[in-house]
């Protein structure tokens, strides 16, 4: 951004990005787009007129007035649009910002007779990435489920018989602190696909549950029928599941696993068991700061038909207060409990942290030495903090 900043324009382009402020240039952007279909409007009238737009087919004279009402539609909504639109764009433009430092200038040595060479000291930026950019060590971050994105992730989620995941709102430590954000979309990573019932046919799913721990202290546990599972392979053991599926310690005590094997005719069964499908999100602990669980699995959030879940849940209590495994068909879902078995579930898994993995905008840098040079570019995108690599001969900072 910086080297593009640089390329069209002169000055100091930190400077600039840092004092920059959009919502500043609304009164004007409104009264311009107010102009602008004045004219418009006008010009159209005025064609209309003429005798030039007399003798046009009646046709293109009727489609010049749709042109024209359009306009005119379209003019009284921009003072309600633009601010909508420029508070957006600002809150990206903040993140942004957030992103650049500017160092000191410092002299690099050169030889004996050659022109003294100045430079901006840099700091090598090393950050939780945006979903569109994950790193090394942040494989799965969330995708964006900030409320300010309602809009567009009701454009894209909102789908007729499939589970409503813009719903739910709530703070989360994957984000910013104090930022809404929609739960159950900020649980995946990357692409969620839906999945209908015909393609949910002969898969299988999974829920841990169990009761009420000294870490998940929701009273009563968890339930074993509800909105999320994991989707295929069931895990081997405890550092798998809590690391896959990124189920903090906060959430869940296990102690017991449900398996639904789904039938190949469950469309004709059970035709609204829809379901929206995707990799699972690294999460941050709430409850217990310092436990971080990387994500990568997949999951669920499906459409179960009531009746089945209220039986799920049913021979989940009973399996927790018996610890005896259970198995049934209902409705041709084969559905197995039992007792997972695994030792050391909680307080274990996910609290040594990898370096450099912390939640978002949470950074620290590494000075780059006097005569290092590194570059700003890695593979997607700028990820250097630093100001353009800019040398000068000068003695004079640019």
């Amino acid at each position: 951004m910086i080297k593009f900043l640089n390329r069209v324009g002169e000055g100091d382009a930190v400077k600039w990005l840092n004092k920059l402020n959009v919502v500043e240039y609304q009164a004007q952007l409104i009264e311009k787009m107010s102009d602008f279909c004045t004219t418009m409007i006008t010009a159209i009238n005025q064609i209309l007129k003429a005798r030039v737009g007399r003798i046009l087919p009646e046709k293109w004279q009727a489609d010049l007035l749709r042109v024209r009402d359009g306009f005119a539609a379209l003019q009284p909504l921009a003072s309600r649009m633009i601010p909508q639109a420029l508070k957006e764009l600002n809150a990206k433009l903040r993140v942004l910002q957030a992103l650049v430092y500017k160092g000191e200038i410092h002299t690099v040595a050169t030889g004996k007779g050659r022109a003294e060479v100045r430079r901006e000291a840099e700091a090598y930026l090393i950050e939780r990435p945006l979903r569109d950019a994950p790193k090394q060590g942040t494989r799965f971050p969330s995708i964006h489920a900030e409320k300010f994105h309602e809009d567009r992730l009701r454009r894209k989620y909102s789908k007729k018989g499939y589970p409503d995941i813009v719903n739910w709102k709530g703070e989360s430590p994957s984000f910013v602190k104090g930022q809404q954000v929609f739960t159950d979309i900020a649980s995946f990573s990357g692409e969620i696909t839906a999945k209908s019932a015909r393609e949910m046919a002969g898969s299988t799913i999974f829920r841990a549950f169990g009761n009420e721990t000294a870490l998940a202290t929701k009273s009563g546990g968890s339930w074993a029928a509800g909105g999320f599972w994991g989707y295929q392979k069931v895990p081997g053991d405890a550092n798998e599941w809590r690391q896959l599926s990124a189920v903090l310690d906060e959430w869940n005590g296990n102690g017991f696993l449900g398996v639904l094997h789904l039938p190949e005719d469950l469309a004709a069964r059970m035709p609204g068991t829809n379901a929206w499908h995707g990799r699972i999100a690294e999460q941050f602990g709430n409850e217990v700061p310092a436990q971080y669980l990387k994500g990568g699995g997949e999951q669920v959030i499906i459409n179960l038909d009531e009746l089945l879940k209220k039986e799920l849940n049913r021979i989940g209590e009973q399996v927790k207060a018996t610890g005896k495994p259970a198995s049934i068909e209902i409705n041709g879902v084969r559905a197995e409990f039992y007792p997972s078995g695994w030792k050391e579930v909680e307080g274990v898994h996910g609290y040594t942290r990898p370096e450099g993995v912390e939640p978002p905008y949470a950074t620290y840098t590494r000075q780059l030495h006097d005569d290092e040079l590194r570059s700003k570019v890695k593979d997607r995108m700028m990820i250097n903090a630093a100001r353009i690599e800019h040398q000068t001969t000068t003695g004079n900072e640019p």
